[in-house]
C-alpha cells in the first residue's frame, strides 16, 4: 500500500506542477501581451497537462476502492504501470498539440482512448451497485470517448486536410469528464464526511444528468449551424445544473453533521 500512496502522489504531484506552469505562462502574457502563444499554451498544459492526469490520478486510487466496498466481489485493479502509460500519452498529446501537429495527435490519442478505456472497463461495476457508485463510471466513460473525439478529429485532418469537430472533444472532457466526475466525487465526499447515507440526493442527480445534457449540447454546437446560439443556451443550461446542488450542498456544510459527531 505504501507504493501505491507514494505513486498516486507523485503522478499528482507532477499534475500540479505542469499547472503551476501553465497558470506562470499566462501571467507573463498578462504583461507581455505580445507573446501571444502563451495563452494557448497555458490553457493546454491546464486542460491535458494538469487536469486530466489529476482527475485520473484520484480515479485511479478512489474508484476502485469504492466498488470494493459497496459491489459484491468486486476486485480492486489498480495496476501503477497504468499512471505511467497515461503519462506517456499525455507527454506525447502535449507535444504534438504545442507544436501545432494536429494531423498527427491520434498516435497519442488513440492509445490514450484505448487505455482509459481499458480502465473503465474494469472499473465498471458487473453487479448491482448503488447509484453513487453507477456516477463515478458513468462520468468516467466521457473521458475515452474525449480522447477518441480528439483521435478522430486528427486522423480526419491527416486523411483529408479537413478540421471538423471543432472543439467537440475538449467540451467532452471538460464538461462531460470534469463536470460529471465532479458532481460524483464532491457528493460522495460530503455525504460520508457529514454523517450522511451514501447515497446520491436530488440534486446530485438533477446536477449528474442535467451535465450530461450540457455537454451533449456543448459538442452538438460545434457542428450547428448557429454555434454560438446553442453554446449561450448550454451555458445557462450549466449554471441551472449546479445551483440546486450548490445551495443544498453548502447547506450541508453550514450545518452540523447529521449523526451527531464532531465536524
Amino acid at each position: 500500500m505504501e507504493s501505491e500512496r507514494t505513486w498516486h502522489a507523485v503522478s499528482a504531484w507532477l499534475g500540479l506542477l505542469i499547472g503551476l506552469i501553465g497558470w506562470l505562462l499566462y501571467v507573463i502574457w498578462l504583461h507581455l501581451p505580445s507573446q501571444a502563444l502563451l495563452p494557448f499554451a497555458a490553457i493546454k498544459l491546464g486542460l491535458i497537462g494538469f487536469a486530466v492526469p489529476v482527475y485520473v490520478t484520484v480515479c485511479h486510487r478512489m474508484v476502485p476502492f469504492f466498488a470494493s466496498r459497496v459491489v459484491p466481489g468486486h476486485v480492486v485493479w489498480r495496476p501503477m504501470g497504468l499512471l505511467a502509460a497515461m503519462w506517456l500519452g499525455i507527454a506525447g498529446h502535449l507535444w504534438l498539440e504545442l507544436s501545432h501537429d494536429y494531423a498527427w495527435l491520434w498516435l497519442a490519442d488513440v492509445p490514450l482512448a484505448l487505455l482509459f478505456g481499458l480502465m473503465l472497463w474494469r472499473w465498471h461495476p458487473r453487479g448491482p451497485a448503488p447509484g453513487l457508485m453507477r456516477v463515478l463510471t458513468i462520468g468516467f466513460a466521457w473521458l475515452p470517448l474525449s480522447f477518441a473525439l480528439y483521435a478522430l478529429q486528427s486522423a480526419w485532418l491527416f486523411a483529408t486536410d479537413a478540421f471538423v469537430l471543432g472543439r467537440a472533444p475538449a467540451h467532452a472532457l471538460a464538461v462531460g469528464f470534469f463536470g460529471s466526475l465532479l458532481v460524483a466525487m464532491v457528493t460522495r465526499v460530503t455525504q460520508g464526511h457529514s454523517g450522511r447515507p451514501l447515497t446520491m440526493t436530488g440534486p446530485a442527480w438533477f446536477a449528474f444528468i442535467a451535465i450530461q445534457v450540457v455537454a451533449v449540447l456543448r459538442i452538438a454546437a460545434e457542428l450547428a449551424d448557429d454555434t454560438w446560439a446553442w453554446q449561450a443556451i448550454a451555458a445557462v443550461g450549466w449554471l441551472l445544473a449546479f445551483l440546486p446542488w450548490v445551495l443544498h450542498s453548502a447547506w450541508i456544510y453550514l450545518t452540523p453533521r447529521a449523526d451527531g459527531g464532531p465536524g
